[in-house]
């Protein structure tokens, strides 16, 4: 049902919030949500849109489940939970099923491996240690971000803090890679989330690094406080796949190791 609030609201909407709301009003799960919720979606701040374009293209039926409507939308800064009414049509039970998104949408960035490779040889990989609010605890993990991508083998976005860490364990002003390998899609946790990221690797030439620099003990020599880029030898490779807790890390590692596009030697 639109109520003439709703119908009010469409008007002062942007071109693009308006083209989305016009899609989401098409949608019966929608157009049967309560009008406070039909406002509250279509009201989200603008950095929401990606959320909102997911939305609109959610179906009526997942499975054995019929969507009946939208019945909360919980909003952090960064996250949003839907809770919808569904029903079971094996049982006919009427219940709450929900997930989580970023509030950029479903697709989010990019997360990998980046290696270090002289003359023929990869030599070194990268991996960040980090403390994460989540889990309360310092984490090593893949190089990335919400909004890192790659064109061109030039990083863009990548988080301010690891480039400048990267740039200054190597000496150099910008990172450029000398190929990289795009590693597909992966979901992080199909049972509570529709967010999915790129995984990669990556390869930075380091010839023309002066040798003073090109030396083993990389991680020595800077640390910033609660955050930390680690250049490891790639000997210590396969000791860091057993260990690492990282999905992304993992998946990247994993199909990477099944192709044949960066040969490691350990």
């Amino acid at each position: 049902m639109i109520t003439q609030e709703t119908k009010s609201l469409l008007e002062t909407l942007s071109p693009a919030r308006r083209e989305l709301a016009d899609k989401l009003l098409t949608l019966p799960w929608f157009a049967d949500s309560t009008p406070e919720i039909q406002q509250e979606v279509l009201s989200l701040p603008s950095d929401f849109q990606g959320y909102i374009e997911d939305l609109s293209h959610r179906p009526d039926e997942i499975g054995e489940l019929d969507v009946i409507r939208l019945d909360k939308v919980c909003r952090g800064n960064f996250l949003i939970t839907s809770v919808f009414a569904v029903r079971s049509n094996l049982t006919n039970q009427v219940f709450t099923y929900e997930y989580v998104s970023w509030k950029t949408g479903s697709y989010n960035g990019m997360r990998g491996i980046i290696f270090l490779e002289a003359g023929d040889k990869i030599t070194h990989f990268l991996v960040a240690n980090k403390f994460k609010f989540s889990t309360t605890q310092e984490e090593t993990e893949s190089i990335g971000g919400l909004f890192f991508k790659v064109e061109n083998n030039q990083a863009f976005n990548l988080p301010k803090k690891i480039e400048d860490e990267i740039c200054f364990h190597l000496g150099i002003q910008e990172i450029k890679f000398s190929r990289t390998i795009d590693l597909g899609r992966i979901y992080p946790d199909l049972g509570m989330t529709n967010n999915s990221t790129t995984i990669f690797a990556a390869v930075i030439n380091i010839d023309m690094i002066p040798q003073e620099i090109v030396k083993d003990d990389f991680r020595t020599s800077h640390k910033l406080v609660n955050f930390e880029t680690k250049i490891v030898h790639i000997g210590e490779f396969p000791d860091y796949v057993k260990k690492i807790n990282d999905n992304y890390f993992l998946a990247a590692a994993a199909r990477l190791l099944l192709s044949n596009e960066i040969s490691l030697e350990y």
